[in-house]
């Protein structure tokens, strides 16, 4: 099975706030530690990391660089550049007005896998499938 992640669930998920993630999701994050699921962080999802760390909104002792190579090393995670039929599937996404959101929930509907978030506006839109 594979998984995408919005930013929240994975920013909860390495900062090790499990208790913020929805069960459906835990199984999922659970699955991919067992190697049995994959998930997907977007490369829009780092950007949107730094802008969270330099705002302040999220604190972390881990520099940003390292946020990366710990994914990585985990080898629990596949983190997915942004193509083109990324962005060509976010410009149909409208009734997003989130452009992060536009681009996660594009990549999740090209790897045709769930959307790992909580953002009732990804939900409630019904242009993604998602599980919290």
């Amino acid at each position: 099975m594979t998984f995408v992640t919005d930013t929240h669930g994975f920013v909860f998920y390495a900062m090790g706030k499990i208790g913020m993630i929805g069960r459906s999701a835990r199984r999922a994050f659970a699955n991919a530690e067992k190697r049995r699921a994959t998930i997907y962080i977007p490369t829009v999802c780092f950007f949107e990391l730094a802008l969270l760390l330099e705002s302040g909104k999220v604190r972390s002792s881990l520099p940003f660089p390292e946020w990366k190579g710990r994914v990585e090393k985990s080898g629990s995670f596949v983190i997915e550049p942004l193509t083109w039929e990324d962005v060509y599937e976010a410009q149909g996404l409208v009734a997003l007005a989130d452009p992060f959101d536009r681009l996660i929930a594009g990549i999740a509907n090209r790897l045709q896998s769930p959307l790992i978030t909580r953002d009732s506006a990804l939900d409630d839109s019904g242009l993604v499938e998602t599980l919290w």
